[in-house]
């Protein structure tokens, strides 16, 4: 019986072993500069700094994606937690986000400011994500909101659909 027992108890131990870094155990896809996750801000923190008058902070965070440009994945928004967004450009327009990354918790590394949302990008945004004529006829007024110029995302790997060629995008009305 000690024979069998003791083996077992042995790999019962080693099976509920907490691990020391569970981050390190997920595989990341890096879209622009591959950031280093174990660098990560807290978002509340940075905001703070924000809020404390701060025009802009420079930082590697963490925060859900709430959704994606529909036509490229050229921007992104991201879920503060405080029933805020936060607009996500990507730095020089060099690299996308996949579009099914909504839902998806992204580590984002760049700049993190207050800004002022023009109506023409906020159309734009609509327009991109599929909104009627009327809704996008609707904005009318600017939108002051957070806003990161993205140097570097990572995302957990996952199977993804590829797209070859994704579909011409005129970005001659507006800036990334």
């Amino acid at each position: 019986m000690k024979r069998i027992l003791i083996p077992a108890l042995a790999l019962l131990a080693a099976c509920t072993s907490p691990t020391e870094n569970p981050v390190a155990e997920v595989a990341y896809d890096y879209f622009g500069d591959t950031i280093q996750i174990a660098d990560t801000t807290s978002l509340a923190g940075l905001l703070g700094q924000l809020q404390g008058g701060t025009d802009s902070v420079y930082g590697t965070f963490a925060a859900p994606i709430s959704s994606v440009c529909q036509v490229k994945g050229c921007w992104m928004q991201l879920d503060l937690g405080t029933g805020e967004e936060a607009l996500v450009r990507f730095k020089d327009y060099g690299f996308f986000v996949p579009m099914d990354a909504a839902s998806e918790i992204a580590f984002v590394e760049g700049s993190l400011t207050v800004d002022t949302l023009s109506v023409e990008w906020l159309r734009h945004q609509a327009e991109d994500a599929g909104e009627s004529d009327s809704a996008i006829a609707a904005i009318q007024s600017p939108k002051v909101s957070y806003s990161v110029l993205a140097v570097g995302v990572a995302l957990a790997q996952k199977e993804r659909a590829t797209e070859e060629d994704p579909a011409p995008h005129d970005h001659s009305s507006h800036e990334h």
